[in-house]
């Protein structure tokens, strides 16, 4: 078990740190903004196994599910969070980043186009602690609001739990708000 945590925790830095292009000079430019889509879909291989105790609220309607997904089922579970990523060459500059020892924030810069508005990662002694993002896409007949975050256990490095809020808003109709809440068990 020990074994298998070390072999997942070196493949997700290997991912991180070789997130980066290399230019014409033959020098390493590094990813722009957090690889969420890459960390997303490491922590979803790292779930294999693993149950998932999840509870969906359609507009007040509430339906616990058990379940233990395999590894496709776990991408589509976290699949909000596959789609927050912003490293995207069209993206590079949109976004200014705050970083410190304890979080790294990409907030989208005024006047940017972007549905991902914010993305914070904060970390506990050098680990990621939290992911979480909040994206928007606004029209004059629709609207539509996302925030998700995962949260990870502090000693095994593994994904604890996650949420996921949607709110859409359709002209001429009501709302229709979507909240998952989801624990990861052993």
């Amino acid at each position: 078990m020990k074994m298998k945590y070390y072999l997942s925790s070196f493949v997700l830095l290997t991912m991180i740190c070789s997130c980066s292009n290399i230019s014409k000079d033959g020098e390493r430019i590094e990813a722009a903004y957090f690889p969420i889509k890459e960390f997303t879909e490491v922590t979803a291989e790292n779930l294999e196994g693993k149950s998932l105790i999840k509870e969906v609220n359609i507009n007040g309607e509430k339906q616990k599910v058990n379940t233990t997904p395999n590894s496709e089922e776990w991408l589509k579970e976290l699949d909000f969070f596959v789609k927050a990523d912003i490293n995207n060459p069209s993206l590079a500059q949109s976004y200014h980043t705050e970083r410190s020892e304890m979080a790294l924030i990409h907030n989208l810069k005024d006047g940017e186009k972007g549905k991902v508005k914010r993305i914070v990662v904060k970390y506990l002694e050098g680990n990621v602690k939290e992911v979480s993002f909040r994206s928007k896409t606004e029209n004059p007949f629709y609207s539509s609001e996302t925030r998700g975050v995962m949260i990870f256990h502090s000693e095994s490095g593994k994904l604890d739990q996650y949420s996921i809020e949607n709110l859409q808003e359709v002209v001429f109709s009501k709302p229709n708000k979507m909240i998952i809440s989801a624990s990861i068990v052993d």
